[in-house]
């Protein structure tokens, strides 16, 4: 049973969890600004790298926002459309019903009610005739109601559907503008982009890049791990611990590079996968969590960590775009980015860890086996 004093102790532990994000924010804003003073060539081509592949996110981001308004308008039109069905076809069944009280009224109103009386010997036959005339006019004109009821719904979710139509198709001709222009601005980006990268490949410097950009990272994690305390899930939410073997597949691809496999001659190691992947495909949460960090960093790209609590985190790296923002929760299998090449990577891919208190973990029999990739 859940008490007061639980409850109070749990929203103490969430507000402390929120004050301690805001800090690790601020700490990771002066990682960043660091990172961001440019001193050699090198450094000034890894800045404009950066750039235009943040601006690309952003764009693509902006590109995917302009189809789902889109949609939204269309679905919402199409709901218009099957009201006026379901109305067209309640009329016309009205309409059958009323054909046969208005013939029912027409065949007894042939006699009079004075007729009618004079006709029946019993007198509780002519009472019983009068109620029965009057039901079938009363009838007649409820059904009528009805019916001229349905008819002004049909009118009035016609001129709903009018005026939603014109207010898509203006839309859609805005829309298309609006898509076009980013569509060439970010070919505009892509080419300075390859441009950048093979330029940053001539430079050379394979081994200092890569411990540099492993130390960045490594620095990023350290600097989460001792600002963090524990992480209070949701009440539903199981602890990461109890997910091994059952974590879904981060994103749809083959592995190409596997966790403790050799980098550069065996200078350096794979913390984690990288799984291969198509350009702008579905990246997603592998369990329940908070959003950690939600930016560029070098090296590694547009990268998102969540924390999933008890010192488990998550890291998914290289990302086309990123959907989450830090402070966001996730569930298992919710979309938190897609897959890209940033970092300046040659193929599109994901690159995925998982960390315990910092130290990298093999993330393979962490998945599910029937969600699996394998390189």
């Amino acid at each position: 049973m859940v008490t007061l004093g639980n409850n109070v102790a749990l929203a103490q532990s969430e507000k402390d969890y929120e004050e301690q994000l805001k800090a690790l924010s601020v700490t990771i804003a002066k990682l960043q600004k660091e990172l961001a003073k440019t001193k050699t060539s090198k450094d000034k081509l890894q800045q404009s790298l950066q750039t235009s592949e943040e601006e690309i996110g952003t764009l693509t981001k902006k590109i995917q926002s302009i189809k789902e308004a889109l949609n939204r308008e269309k679905k919402q039109l199409n709901q218009h459309q099957e009201q006026r069905a379901d109305l067209e076809q309640s009329r016309q069944k009205q309409q059958t019903q009323i054909n046969r009280i208005i013939r029912q009224a027409y065949l007894l109103g042939r006699q009079s009610q004075v007729k009618l009386m004079l006709n029946q010997e019993e007198p509780y036959r002519v009472t019983r005739m009068l109620r029965y005339h009057d039901y079938i006019i009363g009838a007649h004109k409820e059904r009528m109601d009805e019916y001229l009821d349905t008819i002004r719904k049909i009118n009035a979710i016609e001129t709903t559907i009018t005026a939603a139509t014109e207010k898509l198709e203006s839309k859609q001709r805005q829309l298309n503008g609006q898509y076009q222009e980013l569509k060439d601005s970010q070919s505009q980006r892509l080419a300075t982009l390859k441009s950048l990268t093979r330029e940053i490949r001539k430079k050379g410097g394979s081994l200092s890049k890569l411990q540099g950009d492993h130390e960045r990272l490594e620095r990023l994690l350290e600097q989460a791990t001792q600002a963090l305390s524990k992480l209070i899930l949701p009440g539903d939410a199981k602890p990461f611990r109890t997910a091994r073997g059952k974590l879904p597949f981060p994103a749809k691809g083959r592995i190409t590079r596997n966790y403790g496999t050799p980098r550069l001659n065996g200078k350096l190691r794979w913390n984690g996968l990288f799984i291969t992947g198509k350009s702008g495909s579905q990246v997603v949460s592998v369990h329940h969590g908070r959003v950690i960090f939600s930016d560029y960093l070098r090296g590694h790209g547009l990268l998102l960590i969540i924390d999933h609590g008890d010192g488990y985190m998550s890291l998914y790296a290289h990302n086309q775009t990123l959907l989450k923002e830090t402070g966001d929760w996730v569930r298992s299998n919710d979309p938190v980015a897609t897959v890209g090449n940033t970092g300046g990577q040659a193929q599109a891919g994901l690159y995925f860890e998982i960390r315990h208190n910092g130290k990298p973990q093999n993330p393979k029999p962490w998945l599910s086996s029937g969600s699996r990739n394998r390189g």
